[in-house]
C-alpha cells in the first residue's frame, strides 16, 4: 500500500497497540487512556492518522517531536493477516529484509529514505520519510485516463528507478499505480512499499518462492512463485495501460485468447502513438524470454526516434523561354543596401560641390596670407582656383569607388554576390553555453565508476552523471573501445557493465 497520501494532521495522538479499544488519545499525551499502551514510538515519534493497510501490517501518519521543525514521516507497523506460526516467521523474515534494502535503496531521490527499524513491546516498526502527493490510481480517478505523453513520462521517470533498483539485485514484485506517488513538492514520480520486494540472489531467481503480489497486475510466473526482474517490467506495463484505458486490468485481458486486447477499450476517436505501443506490447509478452529484459532496454526503445522516410524532391520547373537568363530577386537586406548606397553617393557629391564653392571663395585668402608669411611659391599656389582644387577634383573620382568598396564589404558579410545571389545560407545566430568537453564527460564517468567499485552500467551512469541514455552508452562505449574499460555481463541482471582498469 501507497503512503504518499495528501492529509491533514488531526490535533490527537493514535495508539498503535492492535487490541486498544479506543485508540484516539489527546495530541499531547504520553500513554493511552484506554490500554495504558505507551503512544511516543522510540521516544519520539507521535502517530497521527492511519494511511494505508497492506498484507504484512499498518502504516500511519506519524511527527517526528525530536526534531524541532516537527517532520511528518510514515511509520509502517508489522501486523501480518496471517499470523499461524509458519506464516509469521515467513512475514517477520520479510519485514525484516524490507528495512535492510530499504536503507540501499532510499539512496536514490526517488524512493523513501528509511529513517529507523526498531522493535518495541514485541511489535516491529519501520520508520520512513513521508512523501506527500496523490499516488497514481488517485490521480486516474480524479483526471480521467492518462493521454500518450502522461503515460510516456511515466515510462520515463519509473524505467530508470527500477534500472536502480534491478542494479541491487531486488525484485520489487508489487508495482501497480497505488505504489507510485506524484510528489507534490517537485512532481516527480516516486515508487515506493518494498514490503514484498524480493533480493534476486543467484539461487533465488531459480528457487520457488511465494507467490506475492497483486492480483492483476503480477507477471505469469509471478503467480507461480518464480518472480524474476521481467515480472516487475510486466507489471509495469499491465499498470500503463490500466493508466491508458482506466479499465480494470482483469477487464483489459482476454482469458480465451491468452492476450491483452487493451487498444478495444479506447475511445473511437483515439489513437496511441505506434512507439508506445510497440514498447507497452513487448513489456507485456506472457513469455519472459520475449519480453524487455532490462528496464534501460524498454526505456532506450522507447526514446529512440524512428527513422523518418526521406521527403521526395518536386520537380524542377522548366524554364521559360522568354527569359534566357535566371535573374535573382535580392532579398530584403540589399534592397535596404541599395537604397542606402543612392543616397551615399548623392550626398556625397552635394558636399563635394558645395565644399568646392567654400574652398575656391576662401582659398585666395589663404594663399595671400601665405604669401605675406614668405612663402611667396606656395602662396601663390592657393591663389590659383584650379590648381588649388586639384586634391577636390581627384576625390571627386574616388567618391563612386569608395561608396562600392563598402558596399561589396557589406555583402560579403551577409553572405551574398555582387549580383546579390545568395553564396551560403546564413547560420542562425544564437547565445548558448558551450557544452562539456568529451574529456570533461570522461572524467564524470570515471569518477561514477570509481564510487561503485570500478564498475558502471548505462543506466547508473545517467543516474549519477545527468547525462542522457544514448550519450553514456556512447562514451561508454569509447572508452571500452580505448582500452579504458573491458565490458562483462552482469550474472544476475543481464545488463552490460563496463569494468574500468586501474580502478
Amino acid at each position: 500500500m501507497g503512503i504518499g497520501l495528501s492529509v491533514t494532521e488531526f490535533a490527537m495522538t493514535l495508539c498503535l497497540n492492535p487490541d486498544c479499544g479506543d485508540p484516539h488519545n489527546d495530541d499531547a499525551a504520553l500513554v493511552c487512556r484506554s490500554c495504558s499502551a505507551k503512544l511516543l514510538l522510540n521516544q519520539r515519534y507521535r502517530p497521527l492518522r492511519p494511511i494505508g493497510r497492506g498484507s504484512f501490517g499498518r502504516t500511519f501518519l506519524a511527527v517526528d517531536e525530536l526534531q524541532p521543525s516537527k517532520p511528518r514521516c510514515a511509520v509502517k507497523q508489522f501486523l501480518p493477516d496471517d499470523r499461524s506460526r509458519k506464516s509469521l516467521a515467513k512475514a517477520t523474515g520479510l519485514f525484516r529484509q524490507e528495512a535492510i534494502r530499504l536503507e540501499d535503496l532510499g539512496k536514490h531521490p526517488q524512493i523513501p529514505h528509511l529513517l529507523a527499524h526498531f522493535e518495541e513491546e514485541g511489535r516491529l516498526y519501520l520508520i520512513q520519510e513521508f512523501i506527500d502527493g496523490p499516488d497514481l490510481e488517485q490521480a486516474l480517478e480524479e483526471g480521467g485516463a492518462f493521454s500518450d505523453k502522461d503515460v510516456r513520462q511515466v515510462l520515463i521517470e519509473l524505467l530508470p528507478i527500477l534500472q536502480f533498483v534491478h542494479d541491487r539485485h531486488v525484485i520489487h514484485r508489487d508495482i501497480k499505480p497505488e505504489n507510485i506517488i506524484r510528489r507534490r513538492s517537485d512532481d516527480r514520480l516516486v515508487l515506493v512499499d518494498f514490503g514484498a520486494s524480493k533480493l534476486a540472489t543467484g539461487t533465488a531467481l531459480t528457487t520457488t518462492g511465494t507467490s506475492i503480489g497483486s492480483a492483476g497486475y503480477a507477471a505469469p510466473e509471478q503467480a507461480f512463485g518464480k518472480a524474476i526482474f521481467a515480472s516487475d517490467i510486466y507489471s509495469l506495463g499491465v499498470t500503463c495501460i490500466h493508466l491508458l484505458t482506466n479499465i480494470s486490468p482483469f477487464d483489459l485481458f482476454d482469458s480465451r485468447e491468452g492476450k491483452w486486447v487493451w487498444r478495444d477499450f479506447l475511445t473511437h476517436d483515439r489513437t496511441v502513438d505506434p512507439q508506445l505501443a510497440k514498447v507497452l506490447d513487448k513489456m507485456l509478452l506472457q513469455g519472459t524470454a520475449h519480453r524487455y529484459s532490462t528496464p534501460a532496454a524498454a526505456l532506450k526503445e522507447l526514446i529512440s526516434t524512428p527513422e523518418a522516410p526521406k521527403p521526395k524532391t518536386p520537380p524542377k520547373p522548366e524554364a521559360k523561354k522568354e527569359k534566357p537568363i535566371a535573374t535573382v530577386s535580392p532579398p530584403g537586406e540589399l534592397q535596404k543596401l541599395e537604397e542606402q548606397r543612392s543616397k551615399r553617393v548623392n550626398t556625397s557629391y552635394i558636399l563635394w560641390i558645395v565644399g568646392f564653392f567654400l574652398g575656391t571663395s576662401v582659398r585666395p585668402l589663404k594663399g595671400l596670407h601665405r604669401f605675406y608669411n614668405g612663402k611667396i611659391l606656395t602662396g601663390i599656389l592657393w591663389m590659383i582656383p584650379v590648381v588649388g582644387d586639384i586634391g577636390h577634383l581627384i576625390d571627386l573620382f574616388f567618391v563612386p569607388r569608395i561608396v562600392d568598396d563598402w558596399q561589396e564589404e557589406t555583402k560579403a558579410k551577409l553572405g551574398v554576390s555582387r549580383s546579390g545571389v545568395p553564396l551560403q545560407t546564413p547560420a542562425a545566430v544564437t547565445e548558448t553555453i558551450a557544452p562539456p568537453t568529451t574529456e570533461e564527460l570522461q572524467v564524470q564517468l570515471l569518477k561514477a565508476a570509481q564510487l561503485r567499485g570500478g564498475k558502471l552500467s548505462v543506466t547508473q551512469a545517467v543516474v549519477d552523471t545527468g547525462m542522457g541514455f544514448a550519450k553514456a552508452e556512447r562514451m561508454l562505449n569509447e572508452l571500452a573501445k580505448s582500452g579504458y574499460a573491458a565490458t562483462e555481463g552482469d550474472p544476475d541482471t543481464g545488463a552490460v557493465l563496463y569494468r574500468f582498469t586501474g580502478l
